[in-house]
């Protein structure tokens, strides 16, 4: 397992995502998980989503923490924004 940090990014206590948008990784006009699957990728992570049909919804991404707390060399991004870093 990789080191890393692992904070939870949303939660909620709703009716849950249908496993066969998850499984999809979305639903067709809808940027929503696309848009947090492609952020965790360029921060060097990824995103994790556990739902169940009425019990919620979580979302966590998880990034290294040699990328999350890497130094900065442009006072615009964080490090860990930077593909290649």
């Amino acid at each position: 397992m990789t080191k890393g940090i692992e904070p939870t990014i949303g939660r909620d206590n709703g009716k849950g995502i249908d496993p066969k948008v998850l499984e999809a990784g979305g639903r067709e006009g809808h940027y929503g998980l696309p848009g947090m699957q492609e952020r965790a990728e360029l921060a060097g992570g990824r995103l994790v989503v556990r739902s169940r049909v009425n019990s919620g919804t979580e979302a966590e991404i998880i990034i290294p923490a040699a990328r999350a707390y890497a130094k900065s060399r442009s006072p615009r991004r964080s490090a860990f924004l930077r593909r290649g870093a």
